[in-house]
Formats: structure tokens, sequence, C-alpha cells
């Protein structure tokens, strides 16, 4: 096939028959298909299906690359060749479910009696297309095997490729069925998508709870200090206290030694106060009798210098009048 057309019938079944929803983000046409397989086989073999499951092999385990590959992987090219063909012919839904399923039938007393999960999941993966292999080979059927190829390796065995299509076409899927399917999973990932954005929200308001619980703690561990803190102070204020009462107690006791002593003594202080007294007015009536003998040399003191002042006036205007006959005198005897 040229490469314009090989390209051609990517995008054809990319788009057309939805080949992309397999690989885009999240990959939702792959669960899709998985969900409806899984429900075709618990209708179509439910002693299968509750085989499988209580040994937990679920389709996620060996159809995902069933569907991604459209049984590619490593199964036989002469096989692989017919399921392209139903593909194409039918639409990528149908054709990967009917060829899905009634290779879960044909294998269906197998699995049964296989009861590892490794060995289940091993023959899935790897053996399934066994029940196909022709044991007792016609002509045509080795013409067939030599026109199509082989799968690789030392995979020599001719299979019953036209009795696998059969098969498969005989398995009836309703667009109804697969309608009902497809609803009840778009109804999960609707109800799982709401119990994320749940979750999502508890967890938002888990992180806001555990910071106001930190920050209760932080609070709480400074209250305790400060509990601690107001605790030593009552202590030492409790041990101040009984301090002072001591002291008070003390000077108490003191009080009434001293009280009792000012009651012994208020006559000696009497006595006391009564000499003290008199020994002050005797000794004022001496200071008043020495400012009295002051107060008479004072006064003769005074008479004394009116007495020279007198002597000095007469004394200069006799100085004056003999002055004056001085000069009379130097008149008369002068030239």
């Amino acid at each position: 096939m040229p490469e314009e057309e090989a390209f051609c019938l990517l995008v054809r079944l990319m788009n057309q028959y939805h080949l992309r929803d397999m690989f885009i983000q999240d990959m939702p046409g792959l669960h899709l298909h998985l969900y409806q397989f899984e429900r075709l086989l618990e209708d179509t073999e439910p002693a299968l299906y509750c085989h499988l499951h209580r040994r937990g092999v679920h389709p996620q385990l060996y159809a995902t690359q069933w569907f991604l590959t459209l049984f590619a992987y490593r199964f036989p090219l002469q096989l692989v060749l017919r399921v392209y063909d139903l593909i194409l012919s039918e639409g990528l839904e149908g054709a990967i479910l009917k060829f899905g399923i009634v290779l879960m039938q044909k294998n269906a007393q197998t699995l049964l009696g296989m009861n590892d999960m490794t060995n289940l999941t091993t023959f899935l993966k790897e053996k399934l297309f066994d029940i196909y292999i022709d044991q007792a080979p016609t002509a045509n059927s080795i013409l067939e095997s030599g026109f199509f190829g082989s799968s690789g390796g030392i995979d020599k065995e001719i299979y019953r490729a036209d009795v696998l299509v059969q098969d498969a076409c005989a398995v009836k899927i309703t667009p109804e069925t697969l309608a009902t399917y497809t609803a009840e999973w778009d109804l999960k990932v609707k109800i799982e998508k709401e119990r994320d954005t749940e979750i999502e929200n508890f967890r938002s308001a888990n992180a806001s709870l555990a910071l106001k619980v930190r920050s209760l703690e932080e609070r709480t561990e400074k209250s305790d200090a400060e509990h601690v803190q107001m605790a030593s102070e009552l202590v030492r204020t409790k041990v101040e206290n009984e301090e002072l009462h001591d002291k008070n107690d003390s000077l108490e006791g003191q009080v009434v030694e001293l009280r009792n002593v000012v009651e012994r003594q208020p006559e000696e202080v009497e006595q006391r106060l009564k000499a003290e007294m008199e020994r002050i007015m005797a000794r004022n009536l001496e200071v008043q009798n020495e400012n009295r003998g002051l107060e008479e040399q004072m006064a003769d003191m005074e008479k004394a210098l009116v007495e020279t002042k007198m002597s000095f006036a007469e004394i200069q205007a006799e100085h004056e009048t003999l002055k004056q006959k001085w000069n009379e005198l130097r008149k008369a005897i002068g030239p």
C-alpha cells in the first residue's frame, strides 16, 4: 500500500472509527471499551467473570493491549488481518468487543481450570488464540497461511481464521446494549469526577483545618508557656508574700516593744523636758542681762562720740581762725 493511502487509512481510523479516543489524554475511549467488554463478559459468561474477578484478573490487565494494538501486539498475523477486516467492515467498537468476547468464550473452560493470577494473565496475553490452531491443516489453510505470513519468530502454526471470524460475527452485540453500557460508564465517570471533586474539596478543607489546628496548637503552646510563666510568677509572689508576712510580724513585735518602752518612760521624758526648759529659761535671762549691759555700753560710746565730734568742731573753728589771722599777718608784712 502506498504511503499516501496508508496515511489516509490512519486518519480515517483515528477520526471516523474513533481510534483517536483511545490515545488522547486520560484515554477515555480505551476505558469505555474496557468497561463495555467487562459488562459483556459479565452478561455472557457470568461464571468466568466471577472466576476472574475473585482472583483479581480485571480486563485492564490483559485487554488493554488487545484494544490499543487491535490484537496485533503478539498474536498471529493471519488472524490479526481478519480482525482488521471486521473492524473496517463493522466499526471499531463492535469488532474488538466481538473478538474479545468470542476468545473468552472459546477459552472459558481452560480459564476456569486455572486458579493462579499469574498463569491466568499470561494465558490471556499470549495463548488466547491457540484455541484456533488448525490441528489438521488442509491445502487451502496452508496456502492461506503462506499468503498472510506468520507472526514472526518460531511461530509456524496454521490458524482457522475463517472460523474465528464466523464465531465473532455470531456474537450478538446490539447498539442498544452498547448504548446502555455507555450510559452506565458516563454515569460512573460523572460520579467518580464528582467524588474526586468532593475528595479534592475535602482535601482543601482538611488542609485549611490542618492550618487552623496548627494555629490553635501554636496558640495553645503559647498559652501553656504563659501559664507556666504565670505559675512561676504566682509562686514567686507567694514566696514574697510569706517574706513580707514574716517582716510584718517582726515589725509588729518591734512596735509592741517600742510602745511598752514609751509607756514605761513618760515621767522620765517629762522630767528631762522640764529640766531642759529651765536650762533654756536661765540661759535666756543670762542673754537678756548681757544684752542690757551691751546696750548701756553702746549708750556711753555714743555719748563719747558726740563729745568727740564737738571737740573736733571747736578745733576746726580755731584752725580756721588761726589760718585767717595768718593770712592777714602775711598781708601786713608783705611789701
